[in-house]
């Protein structure tokens, strides 16, 4: 079984060249790498084709597009027989995919997920907020499940899950092709249909799936950095400059993309983005035994919106919103039930965050050094969780060998501390 690992980037060779070396750090001949360029202005295309491996492919758009088309692009030039999209700030673990394809050899399910751990990147000014890893060692070797598909569709549809995350992601997730073409037959072709194309597909394969297994093994890291495009639109916090144009770039490709979105792509909340593409995949399944509760979902983003800075929160947008959703809506004159955001105080430019005093160091703490990029914190992970993992179904059994592993990689994590602190 071949696996495609497919990046879609955008002028972002300084994130993607350490992408890239994580991926190709697989000892795998029977993966392939896909590098999508959208049309970079950048040295992206230098810096791949410097790179000498058969397994990894350059593509580029050849004119600009939207996320949503540049991720489609990629999809057509992928072979494999499973795909993984990752994004060119984040990384792959070598001992996580030698996990995986045990998983696929052994069970072949339609979707794969499993335990994320996050890397948020060194950010401000010559990287003087330094970079962080968070993670549990028990993530790296817990036990594995299958999940119902349909199950967890219903889930969303009573806004009992409501973090897009919780689907069935090719994003940070693996799907089989057939559960793609099944999609694709679906759509008139299309695949990845909204401008947000990890929230659609993540809500899509859940209706295209038979079997879903998950397992606590992390295959990739969710790398965060400040071009990255979901940590440009986070609400809740200060915006720099660099943000800003990643935003704006963002909005303005979507522009001439034929498939228009849902939801004003200004506006921030995540809930409300996959609450669109809820409705818009419940209707396509034509399910009248499925109800979607948008009372229940409502609730949930006006809860996510009232967080937001007050200068996003355009109650307005979401009103209409709400209506088209759901035509039994009354309008409940949200802007004027939060005066804060009608009259926003004055703000000035959001500066980075400087950092504060460093912490004390601690045992467990990851080395300075093995956060420097994605790369040198794959190679530390790599380097504390030993061997690969394989994740048993028996609860029973997975559950003391995690226990048993997790005190080797607490052993190691302390010991590389020390070393690092010596030095």
């Amino acid at each position: 079984m071949k696996i495609s690992i497919v990046i879609p980037t955008r002028n972002r060779s300084e994130f993607l060249r350490y992408c890239v070396q994580t991926c190709l750090a697989c000892n795998d001949d029977n993966i392939e790498i896909i590098v999508s360029d959208n049309n970079s202005a950048d040295d992206t295309r230098q810096c791949i084709e410097a790179i000498g491996d058969p397994r990894l492919k350059y593509i580029c758009t050849g004119q600009d597009l939207s996320m949503r088309q540049n991720f489609e692009f990629a999809l057509d030039h992928a072979t494999g027989d499973y795909i993984i999209y990752i994004g060119d700030d984040d990384g792959v673990l070598p001992n996580g995919l030698v996990a995986l394809r045990r998983l696929i050899d052994r069970y072949r399910p339609d979707v794969i997920l499993w335990r994320h751990i996050t890397y948020d990147w060194p950010r401000g000014e010559d990287g003087a907020i330094p970079g962080r890893l968070k993670f549990r060692c028990r993530d790296f070797c817990g036990p594995m499940k299958f999940i119902d598909p349909m199950t967890i569709f219903k889930a969303f549809c009573q806004a009992e899950r409501t973090n897009y995350r919780n689907g069935a992601n090719i994003y940070h997730g693996c799907v089989h092709r057939r559960v793609i073409d099944q999609v694709r037959s679906r759509q008139n072709g299309v695949y990845f249909n909204d401008i947000s194309p990890d929230i659609n597909t993540s809500l899509t394969n859940l209706t295209a799936s038979r079997s879903i297994a998950w397992f606590r093994n992390p295959v990739t890291i969710a790398g965060a950095g400040e071009k990255s495009t979901g940590y440009a639109f986070t609400p809740h916090a200060s915006t720099s400059g660099v943000q800003k144009e990643v935003t704006k770039d963002h909005a303005s490709l979507v522009v001439e993309d034929k498939i228009q979105p849902r939801l004003d792509v200004n506006f921030r909340s995540i809930i409300a983005h996959a609450y669109a593409n809820l409705c818009a995949v419940h209707s396509a399944l034509n399910n009248p035994d499925i109800r979607v509760n948008h009372d229940a979902w409502r609730q949930a983003i006006i809860a996510d919106t009232r967080a937001f800075r007050p200068e996003l929160r355009q109650w307005d947008t979401l009103e209409a919103f709400f209506k088209r959703t759901d035509p039994a809506y009354q309008h409940a004159g949200l802007a004027a039930s939060d005066p804060e955001a009608v009259n926003p105080p004055r703000t000035t430019e959001h500066a980075v965050p400087q950092p504060g005093k460093p912490a004390k160091p601690k045992a467990g703490r990851v080395p300075a050094t093995a956060l420097r990029n994605v790369e040198t914190v794959m190679r530390w992970i790599q380097a504390v969780t030993g061997r690969p993992y394989t994740p048993s179904p028996n609860p029973a059994f997975a559950l003391v060998k995690q226990a048993y592993r997790s005190a080797g990689i607490q052993l190691r994590i302390k010991s590389t501390s020390k070393k690092a602190r010596s030095e």
